[in-house]
């Protein structure tokens, strides 16, 4: 199957299943990238883009906050830096 086909599934599953909260959410957005990553209560997670969407889950570690999106585990590192999830690169997003 089609990688995003597969993560439309796990995207739409998570949604249905409930398992991905309405509230209890920080919502981080990329004006560079147009997408968002969006940070639930429950360490559950999502990135949407105007192409793909993924969902996943995440760990706080001091003021890391690793990312791990599914199907194929890929892994994500920001460091939380106040209104701001910056990668190693400089890239940032601002929560909204």
């Amino acid at each position: 199957m089609n990688k995003y086909i597969i993560a439309s599934i796990l995207t739409l599953i998570l949604v249905f299943s409930g398992c991905v909260q309405t509230e209890g959410k920080t919502v981080y957005h990329s004006e560079k990238y147009n997408n968002n990553i969006t940070l639930y209560n429950d360490f559950t997670a999502t990135y949407i883009s105007q192409k793909e969407s993924w969902a996943g889950t995440y760990k706080i570690d001091d003021d890391k906050i690793i990312l791990i999106l599914a199907p194929f585990g890929s892994v994500s590192e920001y460091t939380k830096q106040g209104d701001r999830l910056v990668m190693s690169d400089g890239d940032f997003w601002v929560k909204i």
